[in-house]
């Protein structure tokens, strides 16, 4: 009977809590239903979100990689447009001023020549007052035994002057035997006027183109013993020449050499480069070179 009861009881019991927890796991599922929609609501979100980062990210790479293709191409335009405004004008620039450079040095001879020429404006006044005294005094008794004046004088109406001009004057006109005449007398008789370098000089050019390179040598080297003049520049760079000419290759560069370091501004430095290059030597500044004849 106590079975029975107790069997009674627990059945009621179990019929009470059923419903209970079968309400509990009802709302317990929802709301597992529930979070379950949030989380995949959520992780759809996210891989939107990621998705756009991507597309994003993707897009910034293709302006970067176009950016920078552009500041290549950029980049070598504006390099071609400065060699081509800069680099080609610039070293046209260099050329001319080194032109422009060797015409003021040769200007600069040419006003010391002038200044030369104008500073003995005396002497030549004083020649040309003794040759009109010479001239209008009565002529000497010829000489006992026909003998000639002494050639360290000038004959009775030449000056300086005159005769230097002449001189000149046929060499500009190639008449070389007279020109050579004309110098050598120049420098018998007024060897001690400031232009006798000049004279000497000109010998030494008539020699020259005669191809007697041996006699030019020698006529320059008087020019340049005679200390510091108007000619001494082309003097060292025509007996570079002859010496070049002679196939004395050392002796001409150390000539040259000379003229670039004691001139460098001169138009006769100028040159003396070219003669270098031409024998296929550097033009940069260096002592003469003391080896052998080649």
């Amino acid at each position: 009977m106590r079975l029975l009861l107790n069997t009674a009881l627990l059945a009621c019991a179990f019929a009470l809590v059923l419903p209970a927890q079968k309400k509990e796991m009802v709302e317990l599922g929802r709301d597992l239903a529930l979070l379950q929609e949030e989380v995949r609501s959520m992780n759809k979100a996210q891989n939107d979100k990621l998705a756009n980062i991507e597309a994003s990210l993707k897009a910034i790479q293709e302006q970067i990689a176009a950016t920078s293709r552009a500041l290549t191409v950029l980049d070598s335009g504006l390099r071609k447009r400065m060699e081509d405004s800069m680099t080609k004008p610039l070293a046209g620039v260099g050329s001319r001023v080194d032109s422009l450079g060797q015409d003021l040095g040769f200007v600069r001879e040419s006003i010391t020549e002038v200044n030369s020429r104008l500073s003995k404006l005396d002497q030549k006044m004083t020649d040309l007052d003794n040759t009109i005294k010479t001239m209008q005094a009565p002529p000497a008794p010829p000489a006992a035994g026909g003998l000639t004046p002494s050639a360290s004088a000038p004959p009775p109406g030449i000056s300086s002057k005159t005769l230097y001009d002449n001189a000149l004057r046929d060499k500009m006109g190639g008449n070389n035997d007279l020109a050579r005449k004309g110098f050598t007398d120049y420098l018998a008789w007024f060897g001690s006027t400031d232009l006798a370098p000049n004279a000497q000089y000109y010998l030494g050019e008539l020699d020259y183109n005669e191809k007697k390179f041996d006699a030019a040598v020698a006529s320059f080297d008087q020019v340049l013993a005679l200390g510091r003049n108007a000619k001494s520049n082309d003097a060292r760079l025509m007996k570079g020449r002859a010496l070049a000419e002679l196939g004395q290759r050392s002796e001409a560069e150390k000539e040259f050499r000379t003229l670039i370091s004691d001139a460098p501004n001169s138009d006769a430095a100028g040159r003396a480069r070219a003669e270098l290059r031409k024998l296929g030597l550097s033009t940069s500044s260096k002592p003469p070179s003391n080896s052998k004849k080649r």
